[in-house]
């Protein structure tokens, strides 16, 4: 099953790192966060991502930063002709931010992309593909060679990935300024309305659209059914609220849309894979 929350075990390194990692069978991904930052680079292949109520193409050259507990799905539209290959990288972001703040520039802009609202999380370095992939490349000899977790080869990594990005004008795609899809309509409903009763009838009229048109767009657009990324973003506020409130779960249940405490527990078991109880008290004895 795949859990919502997609816990990252460093097992002691500091860098875990993949390197143009291939998949040529159907891929059409989970709603799920981690812990800690995660770095997406795509070489080949096309589709979608869904983060911040909003959809990004995901296409060869396209760089994404996810900032911690940053809810987000990959969609690739994927094949035997038309794979889709990776580089992928998980890491604490205050293990790397003292290394970077000698350079002072560089570190702002990754503060920004860490902790901030309006940088990120899509790249497009289409522009400067040839010179990203020699990037990784780079790394790439460096992990084989034994010094992929080296705090040096690390910096160096992240200080050319950052200038790439300041060099293409920062944030975004080529598609800001577009009108909102409707699944990015729908997503932003869901944000403002999902402690409410929420449904496909309630969506399709507020947004004046047949309900059989609304379900199937979003499907089209997402890879997935309204009723997972509903669920996705409930679940999320349930565990922050687990995490950093002494409500009980009954009332958490309540706060996130789930009035129903014992249909709420089994629905949070299942998307996270433990209880409500056992998750907030895991949280408290993972607490510094």
């Amino acid at each position: 099953m795949n859990f919502l929350f997609d816990p990252v075990a460093f097992n002691g390194d500091t860098f875990i790192w993949t390197h143009g990692f291939k998949s040529d069978t159907p891929y059409p991904g989970f709603y799920h966060w981690h812990q800690c930052m995660e770095l997406l680079f795509v070489h080949e292949g096309e589709g979608t991502v869904i983060v911040n109520q909003h959809t990004y193409e995901a296409r060869p050259g396209m760089l994404f930063l996810f900032q911690p507990f940053q809810l987000h799905k990959i969609f690739m539209n994927v094949s035997g002709d038309k794979p889709y290959r990776r580089s992928i990288a998980f890491f604490e972001p205050s293990d790397v931010a003292g290394s970077l703040q000698p350079f002072a520039l560089r570190h702002q802009l990754f503060m920004r992309l860490w902790q901030g609202r309006t940088t990120g999380p899509a790249f497009d370095l289409r522009s400067e593909f040839s010179r990203a992939e020699a990037v990784f490349e780079g790394y790439e000899q460096m992990s084989r060679s034994g010094r992929g977790q080296e705090a040096e080869e690390v910096t160096m990594l992240l200080l050319q990935l950052l200038g790439l990005v300041a060099a293409t004008g920062g944030a975004g795609t080529a598609d800001e300024g577009r009108p909102l899809r409707y699944s990015e309509q729908i997503m932003q409903l869901i944000e403002t309305n999902y402690r409410e009763e929420l449904g496909l009838e309630q969506l399709a009229e507020r947004l004046h659209l047949s309900k059989y048109y609304v379900s199937r767009v979003f499907h089209e657009e997402t890879g997935s059914h309204i009723t997972d990324y509903l669920t996705a973003r409930r679940v999320k506020q349930a565990c922050r609220l687990l995490q950093s409130t002494s409500l009980s779960v009954e009332q958490v249940g309540i706060q996130v849309g789930y009035p129903n405490v014992s249909y709420f527990i089994s629905l949070f078991k299942k998307v996270v894979g433990t209880t409500p109880l056992k998750y907030r008290r895991q949280h408290v004895a993972d607490r510094p």
